[in-house]
């Protein structure tokens, strides 16, 4: 379908109830790797994966100009309206809950739920907890990552090895993961980040929106992993700011709990579906309150 800037691939699966929108993280990487967790989901209600332009297979991006928040706000809202979706609960993931957090304070959208998973409200902040917690990582993680980036030394081979135990610490604890580079694109992922999530260098670095967090007038649950890179206390900070709002954290589980072992991927959508059904459940006065009918509160979910 047709987005500012080009096309983008989307895949509709399943039939009936409130449609969920899956909105991927990066950027610069694809819907694909939230396939396998979300497509059991599918059999329940329509769930739509898209890939944002410049990434899988959509359109590639060859006007760097095109790679800035605005552009990708006006895709969401493109992908919502062309294909007339009503009242959608949009899941985003890190990246991706960025753009719906930022949609949902700036758009007033008429969203029946925001799920805001793994994403941050401020990147100056979010990069400065990911060195410290990098800096508490037993080898000196911190300087073989950062310290070499800084010293240009990332050619050094050690480098890499330290990169695979700061992911498997922050990222993805209990599976391997293994993307398909030929879905990716590097260049998104260097013009909006630059190096990593503990450096950022790019058109993302002064990103911060939580002073407009108070004008999201959609329920949303703000989902994060005990180890993840986006500390619980991020997000914490996120559900206190967004008016009607509920605070998870997975225990065992780190910054992509979609991607874990089998255990916790399936409790990690569960969590989304029963916030789903919450949700649904309401009164219909209550869906179109401005103000919350609960309080936020954290919930922390039992290990298997």
């Amino acid at each position: 379908m047709s987005v500012p800037g080009g096309d983008v691939w989307y895949r509709r699966m399943g039939s009936g109830g409130v449609p969920l929108l899956l909105v991927h993280g990066g950027p610069g990487y694809p819907s694909d790797v939230l396939f396998e967790a979300f497509e059991p989901l599918a059999r329940e209600r329509e769930v739509i994966w898209y890939d944002q332009l410049g990434v899988g297979r959509s359109d590639p991006v060859d006007d760097i100009s095109l790679l800035n928040v605005d552009r990708f706000l006006d895709e969401l809202g493109a992908v919502v309206e062309g294909l007339g979706l009503e009242r959608p609960h949009v899941y985003g993931h890190s990246w991706g809950a960025m753009l719906g957090l930022q949609f949902a304070a700036q758009r007033a959208p008429d969203w029946t739920s925001l799920i805001c998973a793994n994403g941050l409200a401020s990147v100056p902040r979010f990069e400065k907890e990911v060195r410290d917690l990098l800096a508490k990582l037993p080898g000196q993680v911190l300087d073989r990552t950062y310290g070499r980036e800084l010293r240009g030394e990332t050619s050094d081979p050690d480098y890499m090895v330290a990169q695979g135990e700061y992911l498997r610490a922050c990222v993805v604890r209990t599976a391997s993961v293994v993307l398909d580079p030929a879905l990716m694109s590097v260049a998104t992922f260097r013009t909006m980040i630059g190096h990593a999530d503990y450096h950022v260098t790019g058109t993302l670095k002064d990103w911060d929106i939580f002073a407009e967090l108070e004008h999201i007038r959609v329920p949303t649950l703000v989902l994060g992993g005990e180890f993840d890179e986006c500390l619980p206390a991020h997000l914490a900070d996120i559900a206190a700011r967004v008016p009607d709002s509920e605070h998870v954290t997975q225990l065992g589980a780190a910054h992509m709990g979609y991607l874990e072992e089998v255990p916790l991927r399936r409790e990690y959508t569960g969590i989304i579906r029963d916030h789903m059904a919450r949700i649904e459940a309401r009164p219909p006065s209550l869906l179109v309150q401005t103000q919350p009918p609960h309080g936020t509160r954290t919930v922390e979910c039992e290990r298997h």
